[in-house]
């Protein structure tokens, strides 16, 4: 292509950032909603326009996210709609399903954020011999711990992905626009890692598990040509309830660069923030031509992985 004719088919302003990341008008739902990275996704949208239902098991942290964002007083261009919902279960799924399509007649982004992290058995608070890590590791987890770890962070997923196709597939089948409704799921960069991180295995294999889970979804729907895209993200520390990261610690100074560097692993020298998530966010979501991403964003913590934590 010439030149000229690569400027003719962009046309007027098409390279302009709010062209790029436009959500106006969309309908959104996030998962885990009302805390942590979830919250940040959602005011995020909200805050460019979209219409973001979340959805959590208490009702406590949905009401403060609602009037949290209400108080910045932008009202005009997105909104958040707090609805109390339990997707662990089957039931609990159909049920915000039904309450979503009683409000909306189709989603243009799915995000799947909501999980667990059920404290681990310390790998390295025993004696580390054979003996020692058998009794430390078998007698300090269950089948249950198990067992709840991976319905929840990735067996919903599967279930809420599927239970909200039609209106994924309705935004451009009757919401006009250019393409079906998108997915993304949340997992981690422990579902890469080659360590336990002192001993998580359960919360490591659900989250690799998750990033298989997305790389399915993805193909199936490709090859049966329902346009709907599913990318996985891979954080690394961002404070949440799962990782508590002091405010006081997050300063930027070289003390505590140090710190992260050395303590955390982070080549950075930081955790992740809101402003890094987002980005990560509108990039993934508006990117028509991405699907099977598995986006990672860890300050380098995995080149570090194995030498920390």
């Amino acid at each position: 292509m010439s030149e000229t004719a690569l400027f003719k088919s962009l046309g007027q302003g098409v390279l302009e950032i709010p062209k790029l990341f436009n959500i106006e008008g969309w309908v959104a739902i996030v998962t885990g909603g009302g805390t942590g990275l979830g919250l940040i996704t959602a005011t995020a949208l909200a805050e460019n326009g979209a219409k973001v239902y979340i959805t959590g098991r208490r009702e406590e942290p949905l009401k403060a996210a609602v009037e949290g964002y209400e108080k910045l007083g932008n009202k005009g261009k997105g909104s958040i709609v707090a609805i109390r919902a339990d997707v662990s279960t089957k039931e609990g799924i159909q049920k915000f399903v039904e309450e979503v399509k009683a409000k909306e007649k189709w989603v243009n982004v799915l995000i799947n954020n909501h999980g667990i992290f059920p404290g681990a058995t310390d790998i390295n608070a025993c004696e580390q011999t054979a003996e020692g890590l058998s009794k430390q590791m078998f007698e300090g987890e269950s089948f249950e711990t198990w067992a709840d770890v991976w319905r929840i962070n990735t067996a919903s997923y599967h279930f809420t992905t599927f239970a909200f196709l039609p209106l994924l597939a309705a935004a451009k089948t009757l919401g006009g626009f250019s393409e079906p409704g998108n997915v993304v799921n949340l997992s981690s960069m422990s579902g890469i890692t080659k360590t336990s991180q002192r001993g998580q295995f359960h919360y490591n294999c659900g989250k690799a598990a998750t990033i298989s889970l997305s790389h399915q979804q993805a193909l199936e729907f490709a090859r049966r040509g329902l346009g709907i895209r599913v990318n996985v993200i891979c954080p690394g520390y961002f404070p949440s309830g799962m990782t508590i990261i002091p405010s006081e610690n997050n300063t930027g100074s070289d003390d505590h660069v140090e710190e992260f560097t050395k303590k955390w692993g982070i080549p950075f020298g930081r955790p992740g923030n809101a402003v890094d998530y987002a980005q990560t966010i509108f990039s993934v979501i508006s990117n028509q031509y991405m699907t099977g991403g598995e986006i990672v964003i860890d300050g380098g913590w995995l080149f570090n992985s194995g030498t920390s934590r």
